[in-house]
């Protein structure tokens, strides 16, 4: 009995005693600094609504899907309507001019795409912005593409795939 009653003391002064005071005191400092800083409520700004006028290219509207097809009717619009050739499936960095071949006044030109080799003459088409191959010489292809400008027009832009050398194009696959 004697125990009993020293044990009960002891955890009755034990629960007096300040053990976790310091962290009772940081949370309430804690809790009246956050409440100190609380910002106010402000509601938000309401402005007018503006009302969007475009500037007036032709009376078209660029959220307008008629607009597509505009352009492929107007000057300069390639054939959409013509079957598409095969080097027309790749970009112009993913084809390299390999070199000629002459034959009187002929001559035509090898491309290779994706492993393969093509051979290619003047009037042909190559890469994807509708060019078409207007000369080859010993050092390059030169062609015409037709591209559409921001206002919906086709416009034509010259074009050069130069001849591929093949040490420098495998130092330039390696890097």
């Amino acid at each position: 009995m004697k125990y009993t009653i020293l044990l009960a003391g002891l955890l009755a002064l034990n629960a007096c005693t300040p053990a976790h005071e310091d962290l009772r005191e940081w949370m309430n400092n804690t809790r009246t600094q956050a409440k100190a800083h609380a910002l106010s409520f402000e509601p938000p700004a309401i402005h007018p609504a503006q009302t969007y006028m475009p500037p007036n290219y032709s009376g078209l509207n660029a959220f307008d899907s008629k607009r597509l097809n505009v352009g492929q009717q107007g000057a300069n619009a390639p054939n959409m309507s013509r079957p598409k050739e095969i080097l027309e499936g790749f970009s112009l960095e993913n084809l390299k001019y390999v070199g000629t071949l002459k034959s009187g006044n002929r001559i035509s030109g090898y491309i290779e795409a994706d492993g393969h080799v093509y051979t290619v003459r003047a009037g042909n088409y190559i890469g994807q912005n509708f060019g078409q191959i207007q000369s080859i010489t010993d050092d390059k292809i030169v062609l015409t593409e037709v591209v559409e400008d921001t206002y919906g027009n086709w416009v034509f832009r010259n074009a050069e795939l130069p001849l591929s050398s093949g040490a420098a194009d495998t130092a330039n696959t390696q890097n």
